[in-house]
């Protein structure tokens, strides 16, 4: 539901986006014309695992308490776009970037220390849609919402006599949606502000170390980006 709730919140400020470009009295500086940037930023996520018995479906007493939530530092590059009319202006934009977030959750009911899982995002990228308001000659308000892509290493550790450990690495695949600034130095170069969250679909492991139980994995993040754009316009 939560997840419902902030794409229909994003979605809504692309519309408000939209409706408020029609009657913006300055056209302002021109926003159009394809562009390229480095960003950096940090994120922080929430990785929910919820066991169960591998033979019949049924919940596992030793799924973990708590959600792990890895956070840490990312930072890549992105490529768009523009296009505008008056003081509307719409894109597309794609963007990779490095990602370090790494997290920890133990199992209940399991012994002293207890076995645990660290998820580890290391890469991440997405392909969007942007929309939004050149408030003045050096301002540009913007929503944005697209498919997101990550990568992410779950590290299972079974604490129980010999220390055994399993990774296991997926790609996912889900949405994103935020929102931006961005601010005029010049014609050519521009600095952003942006806010995104996604969303990606759940994930199921079968780590060796755990043989008859199933990891259900539901993964989410946010992030805040500070980026420097080249407009070619």
């Amino acid at each position: 539901m939560r997840n419902s709730m902030t794409m229909r919140l994003s979605l809504a400020g692309l519309a408000l986006c939209a409706f408020a470009a029609g009657p913006a009295a300055a056209q302002g500086r021109p926003w159009y014309g394809c562009y390229a940037g480095l960003d950096a930023g940090y994120a922080w996520g929430r990785d929910s695992n919820s066991e169960s018995v591998s033979a019949t479906g049924a919940a596992s007493p030793y799924s973990p308490g708590s959600a792990a939530n890895p956070n840490g530092m990312v930072a890549g590059g992105y490529l768009g776009c523009n296009y505008q009319t008056g003081n509307l202006v719409m894109g597309v934009e794609g963007d990779g970037e490095w990602a370090n977030l790494n997290g920890y959750a133990a199992y209940n009911n399991t012994q002293a220390p207890p076995d645990e899982y660290n998820p580890n995002i290391t890469s991440q990228g997405s392909v969007r849609g942007r929309m939004g308001i050149a408030l003045n000659n050096n301002m540009l308000l913007y929503g944005t919402a697209g498919v997101a892509f990550a990568n992410v290493k779950e590290h299972y550790v079974l604490n129980s006599g010999t220390t055994q450990t399993n990774d296991i690495s997926s790609g996912l695949t889900g949405w994103t949606a935020g929102v931006g600034m961005e601010y005029a130095f010049n014609r050519n170069l521009l600095g952003r502000v942006e806010y995104r969250y996604a969303g990606f679909d759940d994930l199921t492991t079968y780590p060796s170390v755990f043989p008859n139980y199933t990891e259900n994995h539901s993964i989410s993040e946010s992030v805040v980006r500070v980026g420097v754009t080249f407009l070619f316009n």
